[in-house]
């Protein structure tokens, strides 16, 4: 059941807790100075002063999106410093040092920024609804939209750890294999990224969750980018398990209902557009021009 009320205030125990004086890294005009800068996202503004719909406090949305990611952005900066890689994209850093392990530090500090991203540019302060075909697509894999939600929420609230939970589309599908669904849901845990060509790096997997309805099975077709075992795929929605996003709003017991009050905050539009399915497929009445506003060079 999707839970309604309000956002519950602090028990005594958080609020006895002592705040930590940390820096805060969002500074929109030092950021500027650098080309790893904090993304600016399409309702920061609202969910500063109002917080993300009835999921997440605008305090929590501030340390988990604009302190967390501007930690992480500073980091990017320090690491790249006087490298060819202070010039280069958030997702083309991850990507290439996703099979070095000299890298780790890079790539853990690029991957979780671009996670981060992922996770808080697929929310809306406005609840919006699925559309026809998206709902015909995700029927088509987990038998109906009723299935997906229980499964990927399930999947999520099990995770023993943090994390992200993702909904992604296999690009190569073939429509022919009933067995292999198009669309399908992925745990990666700590900063582990979805993304095919960073499969390289060796992911840990919580056994609870690793065989869950909608998994994907042995890769078809071959890419020399691709890890042995990948699939060519292209995420489309996350939801973030780390306890930081959480904990202040929902308690240590709080977890499922944070993800409850996450479902009414995704941006369905946004989430269509980016499984870039194929335009002449979606209809005449299914237009997304406006949604073009791509991730960028992040």
């Amino acid at each position: 059941m999707i839970l309604s009320n309000p956002l519950r205030q602090q028990t005594a125990l958080r609020a006895s807790l002592p705040s930590i004086c940390t820096q805060c890294l969002y500074n929109p005009k030092s950021q500027r100075r650098r080309l790893h800068r904090v993304p600016q996202l399409a309702h920061d503004e609202t969910f500063a002063e109002k917080g993300v719909g009835s999921m997440l406090g605008p305090e929590s949305y501030i340390t988990a999106w604009r302190d967390y990611e501007g930690y992480l952005v500073d980091r990017l900066n320090r690491l790249t410093a006087d490298t060819k890689d202070f010039t280069r994209p958030t997702k083309e850093i991850l990507l290439e040092y996703a099979r070095s392990p000299t890298h780790a530090s890079l790539f853990n500090h690029a991957s979780m920024a671009w996670n981060n991203h992922s996770f808080f540019s697929t929310l809306t302060p406005t609840p919006t609804s699925l559309s026809p075909y998206l709902i015909a697509r995700l029927s088509a894999s987990f038998s109906s939209v009723d299935s997906f939600r229980a499964t990927f929420l399930a999947t999520a609230n099990a995770m023993f750890g943090p994390g992200f939970v993702w909904l992604v589309r296999r690009t190569n599908h073939n429509t022919s294999a009933a067995d292999t669904p198009e669309l399908a849901i992925l745990t990666t845990y700590l900063a582990g990224s979805p993304l095919p060509r960073a499969h390289y790096r060796r992911q840990e997997q919580d056994m609870n969750t690793a065989l869950q309805a909608g998994a994907f099975g042995p890769r078809s077709g071959r890419d020399p980018k691709i890890a042995p075992g990948g699939a060519l795929i292209e995420p489309m929605l996350c939801v973030n398990t780390w306890q930081h996003v959480w904990l202040h709003d929902y308690g240590f017991g709080g977890k499922r209902e944070y993800l409850e009050r996450w479902w009414d905050c995704i941006d369905w539009e946004i989430v269509e557009r980016n499984a870039q399915f194929d335009a002449v497929n979606r209809g005449p009445n299914q237009n997304f021009s406006k949604f073009n506003l791509k991730v960028g060079r992040y």
